[in-house]
């Protein structure tokens, strides 16, 4: 979903995707075949997830003492491409200074600064 909320920043300061900005998301959730324009994302198996995440959960509790050691878990991905990328044009191959963009929202006020 972070990657559909840049997609709307982009939008609002004029950024067009994917000519000038390549956009990829990750978990490939249901809305990103439907943006426009589609976003690549990076897809995985929710369930292989969630039973990865339950096994380490339950190796934590099981274990007598505390260990600094974690324990890896590959969790495979596929990389599926839609409307939101695209090759660099061969004149942003030069090096430019990168471009500095800032927020146009303001800052939430809490009780130490308000």
């Amino acid at each position: 979903m972070t990657a559909i909320g840049v997609m709307r920043e982009a939008y609002e300061y004029g950024v067009v995707i994917p000519r000038d900005l390549s956009l990829v998301g990750f978990d490939d959730v249901r809305l990103s075949q439907f943006t426009t324009p589609p976003l690549t994302t990076v897809q995985m198996s929710q369930t292989l997830l969630a039973e990865y995440a339950f096994k380490a959960l339950r190796n934590e509790v099981e274990r007598k003492s505390s260990s600094p050691e974690g324990h890896e878990y590959e969790l495979v991905t596929t990389l599926i491409l839609r409307g939101s990328t695209a090759l660099a044009p061969l004149s942003t191959l030069e090096l430019k200074p990168p471009a500095v963009v800032t927020s146009r929202r303001a800052a939430g006020k809490t009780a130490k600064n308000a």
